[in-house]
This record gives C-alpha cells, sequence and structure tokens, in this order.
C-alpha cells in the first residue's frame, strides 16, 4: 500500500470495505447489528489504513498522559538498556514516566505494543522500529512526537528525529583495518538489509572491499544475515566452517551477533588472531576482562539516550520543529583479536 500523507477518514475505510460509512461507524462504536463477516473485513481495512477514529484522535491530541513510549527490538541487548537508563535520567526531571516494550523484531508483536501505547495516550514514543509497520506508525506520528532511534523510515510523511551511529562510516573504517592487515576473505555477518542502519553498515562493508578491489555480489560467499542476534552469529560460524575456502576474518555489524560468533568460536576451538582475525559493530561490556577481544566501533550509549530524551522533551513542547538527526561518532578501540595476514 502507498504511503499517506493525509489523514485517513471513514470515507476511505469504507470504500477499501466496500461497504458504507455507516456501517463503519457501527463498527467503531461497537454496535451488534452487523454481521461478522463484514464486521472482520471493516477491521481488516482499519488495520490496513491505519485508521485512527476521531475520538482516538482527539483523545491523543488532547488528554496525552506523562508516559513515554521505549519501543525496541531486544530490550535484554545491554546497548538498549544503556540508552532506556539515559532517557529515564532526562525525562524524570520532567516529571515523565516510560514503558519499556521489547518486540523481538516481530511485526505483530511490535503493533500490538504501539496500540497499547496509543490506548494509554502516551505523551511521546522513542522507536526502534521493525520496519514492518511503517504505515502504522506514520498514521500515530501525526498525533504522537515520535523519535527514532537507529532505524529510520524512510518517508517524507515522518515528522520527527533519528538518534543513530555513523553506520557506513564505521563499518568502512573497520573492513579496511582488516584490508590493511592483508585479510581479502573476510566473511560480514550483517543483519537485516530491510532495516536502514543493517543496510547502511553493509554498504560500508561493501564500499570498503570494492575501493581494494574486491566485488561483494549476491553470490559472494564471504556474507551471512544474523538478523542482529546471539543465535544468528552462532549459526554464522557454524556456515563459515562449511565453506570449502575459509575466511581468514569475521567482522560481525552488532555485539549481540558478536557475542553469538565468540560463543561458537570457543566451543570450536576456533582462536583468534591464530585461527581468524575479528572486527565487531557496537562494543560488548567488560570487553577489556575477556581473553579474546575483537576490535571494535564503540559508542557513547548514554550520549545517546541523552539526546533521545531531550529531542522527545523538545517535540512534546514543539511539534513543528524541523526533523533532526543525533549521529553519534565511534571510537575504534584496538583489541588482541586481528593478526597480519602472512602472504
Amino acid at each position: 500500500m502507498a504511503i499517506r500523507n493525509e489523514r485517513v477518514t471513514m470515507q476511505d475505510v469504507a470504500r477499501d470495505a466496500n461497504v458504507s460509512i455507516a456501517t463503519v461507524s457501527r463498527v467503531i462504536n461497537k454496535n451488534y447489528n452487523v454481521n461478522e463477516k463484514t464486521r472482520d473485513r471493516v477491521l481488516k481495512s482499519m488495520e490496513k489504513l491505519s485508521f485512527l477514529p476521531n475520538s482516538i484522535a482527539r483523545s491523543l491530541k488532547i488528554n496525552s498522559t506523562s508516559t513515554i513510549g521505549f519501543v525496541v527490538s531486544d530490550i535484554s541487548n545491554t546497548y538498549h538498556i544503556s540508552i532506556a537508563r539515559a532517557v529515564e535520567d532526562v525525562i524524570e526531571k520532567h516529571n515523565l514516566n516510560m514503558t519499556v516494550c521489547s518486540t523481538g523484531n516481530d511485526k505483530e508483536r511490535e503493533l500490538t505494543y504501539l496500540k497499547l501505547l496509543m490506548s494509554q495516550n502516551i505523551a511521546g514514543l522513542i522507536l526502534n522500529t521493525t520496519g514492518k509497520n511503517n504505515d502504522f506508525i506514520l498514521e500515530m506520528n501525526k498525533y504522537i512526537p515520535i523519535i527514532l532511534l537507529n532505524r529510520r523510515i524512510d518517508s517524507p510523511g515522518f515528522v520527527g528525529d533519528l538518534v543513530g551511529t555513523d553506520n557506513l562510516d564505521s563499518s568502512y573504517k573497520l573492513t579496511e583495518q582488516l584490508l590493511k592487515m592483508g585479510h581479502r576473505r573476510i566473511l560480514v555477518v550483517h543483519g537485516s538489509l530491510e532495516l536502514s542502519n543493517g543496510l547502511e553498515r553493509y554498504n560500508g562493508y561493501v564500499q570498503a572491499m570494492k575501493d581494494y578491489g574486491i566485488d561483494v555480489g549476491e553470490d559472494y560467499p564471504y556474507q551471512f544475515n544474523s538478523g542482529f542476534t546471539l543465535e544468528g552469529g552462532y549459526q554464522a560460524v557454524e556456515y563459515m566452517r562449511r565453506l570449502p575456502q575459509k575466511p581468514t576474518a569475521v567482522f560481525t555489524q552488532n555485539n549481540m551477533s558478536t557475542i553469538g560468533v565468540l560463543r561458537a568460536c570457543k566451543e570450536y576451538n576456533i582462536n583468534a588472531p591464530e585461527d581468524i582475525s575479528m572486527v565487531a559493530y557496537d562494543t560488548i561490556d567488560n570487553l577489556n576482562l575477556m581473553t579474546t577481544r575483537p576490535t571494535v566501533a564503540s559508542y557513547n550509549t548514554h550520549s545517546m539516550g541523552y539526546n533521545a530524551g531531550m529531542a522527545i522533551l523538545e517535540r512534546i513542547k514543539d511539534p513543528r520543529i524541523p526533523n533532526r538527526e543525533f549521529i553519534e561518532q565511534s571510537e575504534i578501540i584496538t583489541g588482541n583479536a586481528v593478526g597480519i595476514l602472512m602472504k
């Protein structure tokens, strides 16, 4: 469905469901004089078009509570925990509370949480989107200030801010470090390329490889989609072990997949840098205490949380602020898991 910038009306729902406006009104008002099949058809059209009845819209605009929604893909990830704590430090000084939801990158789970938060008349939303409910989020955005965390919504209809990291540049630098050390068979363990941060990090890797004369196409064997998960990182090592010609280095593109790779390497007795070199996007808690320490692009998550907290406060006060981006620059921390490849 094409993204709509205008307010969706009952007429739109009636047209899509092929019923009268009166029927749509009866469904909204829970009038039971509508047969079940027709009711289901209207409800599906309302969800498809991200329709908000006027009563809900007015409530969102006028009767918002003192709660901020914080919706992320994985709240068990210490990266998100650190950001959430910093946001809380900012908003509590303004007598605001925070409701935290973890979607697991699941479309239906995210949609359920978004609807729940809407029903609670939240004052604002900080969102690490799955990228699968953009139409609904854009409709919600007409009434609720939204700050995007790491992942963009690529639509001219979105009004809000982005708090993120320099995905392309840091990914390029980490890949180039391996290339300068002589590595050419570099396995990239990336996330979903449908997400802006996944695509930008992957493109940074691809560009660095291209600049050193290596073409990364669809058939290039040294790439694995981990979904930015611990399990995906573990599976990447299993995939690596099956390759006829093994990679000499691995680049994991988020902290959870890095932990998965490290766990699998330990179980399979793969040592770094003796057997493979490692670099990683995002740092890992207590990295300095670990035996194997990949070189990482580290970010100040407290600063990111502070920016997100301040941005949502400013947007609640004035929703007309032009769209902004708060991009955190990385610090490359050298570990002990990268070795020079002898020719």
